[in-house]
């Protein structure tokens, strides 16, 4: 009986070391699937704490070809903000609108470009700049329309 009583209580206590080692490497690590990211082949800007960029990339045949934006922006503050968007070094900038609580796809909105500087599978210089929360300098991924379901934009741009 004291045996039993032994064993039961240092498998107890070996139960509570492994649990506290264990709680322990939460404390020390963040949980990173918690952390907003990327999931798909744009990348993600978050212009403020409510407004975020979702997606964003260029889709082109070629360096010195058109280009179609894709990506969305959205709000998820309770006013209407403007977004602004100069891809390239010296491009034009492109405001978009979204209303409060709402989000705007580029898809939809047909914005396009009418020269990519880079070839697919570089990157390009961009800026996104909201008044409120100033300017963010990115790096675009530019793709071509070799994977699907980007192959149905090209011929939109």
């Amino acid at each position: 009986m004291v045996r039993t009583t032994r064993r039961t209580r240092l498998a107890a206590l070996a139960a509570l070391g492994g649990t506290l080692t264990l709680s322990g490497c939460a404390v020390a690590n963040p949980i990173t699937t918690a952390e907003p990211y990327a999931p798909s082949d744009g990348i993600r800007v978050a212009v403020s704490d409510e407004v975020v960029v979702e997606n964003l990339m260029i889709l082109t045949e070629g360096e010195g070809q058109p280009g179609h934006l894709l990506g969305a922006v959205v709000n998820r503050s309770g006013e209407d903000v403007e977004v602004s968007f100069t891809i390239g070094e010296g491009g034009a900038t492109v405001p978009v609108r979204v209303d409060a609580g709402e989000h705007v796809n580029f898809t939809d909105a047909g914005i396009t470009t009418q020269s990519v500087d880079a070839e697919p599978g570089a990157t390009i210089p961009a800026t996104v700049s909201m008044p409120s929360a100033g300017d963010a300098q990115v790096e675009v991924p530019v793709l071509d329309g070799t994977i699907p379901p980007y192959d149905e934009y090209l011929d939109q741009a």
